[in-house]
């Protein structure tokens, strides 16, 4: 075996070691982007679903009951959270852009809804409040979400 045959042997394994190394790094750094992603939309749903149960409830109390919630993760320039309860399909969705990714969550609200209503959540504006009035118009109870009570 000559040196310049163990150098190129040499320069053969530290190559393949580095390759190695790169790839590893490179998986990790895609499953904790992974992470990432499904902790936001896991903290989306379970707002969502928090977000329901409240409208069910505050439609239980009954005409001038309000409920103040505020988003329980933070939200950084540029992110939003969008509240939308529609009548029409008789569902609460919640739109968000959090860390880049686009998210939307959909539940079905038990309670009938009257009108529709809308409320986007920012950094510097994150609580909204769960409004419930009797609508004359209608002749119905009327759960809304709004900016303030």
């Amino acid at each position: 075996m000559r040196k310049a045959q163990l150098s190129l042997d040499l320069l053969f394994a530290v190559t393949l070691m580095t390759l190695t190394v790169v790839s590893l790094i490179s998986l990790a750094t895609h499953e904790v982007e992974g992470a990432r992603a499904f902790d936001a939309s896991t903290r989306l749903k379970v707002f969502t679903i928090d977000l329901r149960d409240t409208v069910t409830k505050v439609y239980a109390a009954g005409d001038g009951f309000a409920v103040r919630k505020t988003i329980p993760f933070e939200l950084k320039s540029g992110e939003y959270v969008k509240v939308i309860l529609n009548e029409t399909s008789n569902e609460l969705k919640v739109e968000a852009e959090i860390n880049g990714g686009k998210y939307t969550t959909v539940q079905r609200i038990p309670v009938p809804l009257i009108s529709n209503s809308t409320v986007t959540l920012t950094p510097s504006n994150n609580e909204l409040w769960i409004v419930c009035q009797y609508n004359e118009t209608a002749g119905g109870i009327d759960v809304k979400v709004s900016k303030n009570p």
